[in-house]
């Protein structure tokens, strides 16, 4: 069976294209520096919840130092949501950031809230999963309802 050559051509040439398409951001654009944030958000979150599945070895003390670096990050990504129009960003936040501002807000309040009552309770010290699982779980669903309504 013979296969034309165009027919060869028009696949390769589309894959080399979105090859190049799916690059990392750059570091010193808003993308960058938004994805540098949220990988730091997942070096605490995840330990955490992979103590409350059994995936690693529970360890309060551990959990605890995790809230706190989530509550130091708390503050750092909002920032680096510039206002729509042409952007380049494979990653770009959805126009719903801008046309839903209050929902957008109301999000990232709820995140926030999250945040702060896991590390009331990280605080007092952690001496079981059990004590941890709805305040992990609340800081996981505040993730999980921004990316649900504002990420592409």
């Amino acid at each position: 069976m013979s296969v034309s050559l165009p027919r060869i051509l028009l696949p390769a040439a589309l894959g080399l294209a979105l090859v190049g398409c799916g690059g990392p951001a750059d570091p010193d654009s808003p993308e960058g520096k938004r994805q540098a944030v949220f990988k730091q958000f997942l070096q605490h979150s995840e330990p955490m919840g992979g103590m409350l599945s059994g995936r690693v070895p529970f360890d309060g003390e551990a959990l605890a130092g995790h809230a706190e670096g989530l509550a130091e990050l708390v503050e750092a990504p909002w920032d680096y949501f510039p206002e729509p129009g042409d952007s380049r960003q494979r990653n770009a936040a959805l126009t719903d950031i801008w046309q839903q501002p209050d929902a957008w807000q109301q999000a990232i309040a709820d995140y926030r809230q999250a945040v702060a009552d896991l590390l009331v309770v990280t605080r007092e010290g952690v001496d079981s999963p059990e004590q941890v699982a709805a305040p992990v779980a609340a800081v996981q669903q505040g993730c999980k309802g921004c990316h649900d309504g504002f990420r592409r």
